[in-house]
């Protein structure tokens, strides 16, 4: 239960950090009196904007708050990994309040720290730009979130990606608020468009990114599992998975490897198999140490490619953490991943050289 309250803090504090560092820059480089130099071409502003906008989102999914909640910062990215099943239904929506609340708490501190300068720029209001109808920005707001969620399941889903995941999502955010926001402001997330309404007491319209970020999140959410729904067990809430912080999601494919903890047994069923991130284990059968695997390795894979029981024990000797992999996700990433395959046929081909060493050396008298 404290492991979960504190994700929850966390997201509050997160999407507070995010809201009051984007609506002071909308306010800097927007309002009338800023203290700031005026950047003339308005695109090189939007950019600019974008930039400070996203890069505090992603300094929040990188931070120790971003570890411990997954830093979602957005109701849409919540439901969309809740249609996934990688979040409960009731984290879903205590993550949903905490954002809401957080974003509320960060532009009520920006009016406050700024005054006149923040409601200058209505404390970053999202809206239709001019001749944009409020279908059209409902099309536009589910086209944008589509691709942002879409984006993070792809990189979630490439080890060698994941952990980009936080500066590629921003980057592309930055980038959509250069070219996208004179059409409906690039809310991309209900919350974020929802606090200055609510703080400015201007509701009409908001309608608009409540509805429409969720839609693009959650077809997002669909459409990957609906073409790659294998490859979603390799997904884990988190936008970020790194550290010691535990992960509050039963889904999530990440263990921690303690040392001393005996990961599989010899004799066991084995359906998964897993690689190592970080630390060391050795394989035993029964008292003998058959070898020691590090970081890019493999371990239960034997198990899964034949549909045999586990022919060995592996034991942890180095505190670390491994990723745990389905037989239909371990075939996946086999599939999109040439780096992995070739890294397992490597070992395979390694553990074949040793036995046959084995056999080959002469037997004492």
């Amino acid at each position: 239960m404290s492991q979960q309250l504190s994700a929850y803090l966390s997201e509050f504090a997160g999407t507070a950090i995010m809201m009051a560092i984007g609506v002071g820059a909308i306010a800097l480089f927007w309002a009338p009196e800023s203290p700031l130099p005026r950047i003339e071409i308005e695109r090189l502003r939007l950019l600019a904007t974008g930039l400070v906008f996203a890069g505090g989102a992603t300094l929040v999914v990188y931070s120790p708050l971003g570890r411990v909640s997954g830093a979602h910062l957005n109701p849409a990215v919540t439901c969309a990994f809740w249609r996934l099943g990688r979040i409960g239904g009731r984290d879903a929506v205590v993550y949903a309040i905490a954002q809401t609340l957080g974003a509320l708490a960060g532009v009520a501190a920006i009016r406050a720290a700024t005054g006149n300068l923040g409601t200058a720029v209505e404390l970053g209001m999202t809206r239709p730009g001019m001749g944009v109808s409020p279908i059209m920005a409902c099309v536009f707001e589910v086209l944008i979130t589509f691709a942002l969620m879409f984006l993070i399941l792809a990189c979630l889903n490439k080890p060698r990606l994941a952990p980009r995941t936080g500066i590629l999502a921003g980057l592309l955010v930055a980038t959509l608020v250069m070219i996208e926001a004179p059409l409906t402001g690039t809310s991309l997330n209900p919350a974020r468009s929802l606090a200055p309404a609510l703080l400015m007491q201007r509701l009409d319209g908001v309608w608009i990114y409540l509805v429409a970020p969720t839609i693009g999140a959650v077809a997002a959410a669909m459409a990957w599992r609906g073409r790659w729904g294998a490859r979603q067990a390799l997904i884990c809430a988190k936008l970020y998975h790194a550290g010691a912080s535990p992960c509050q999601f039963a889904t999530c494919p990440y263990i921690t490897l303690r040392r001393g903890e005996a990961v599989i047994q010899q004799g066991d069923a084995g359906a998964t198999a897993y690689v190592i991130e970080s630390g060391e284990v050795e394989v035993r059968r029964g008292q003998v140490v058959l070898g020691r695997l590090g970081p890019g390795q493999w371990f239960g894979e034997m198990s899964v490619l034949l549909g045999e029981p586990r022919s060995a024990t592996v034991v942890v000797v180095e505190d670390g953490r491994a990723r745990r992999l389905t037989r239909e996700a371990f075939e996946q990433a086999l599939a999109d991943d040439p780096a992995h395959a070739l890294a397992l046929m490597r070992q395979l081909a390694e553990r074949l050289r040793e036995t046959d060493r084995r056999l080959a050396a002469p037997v004492a008298p």
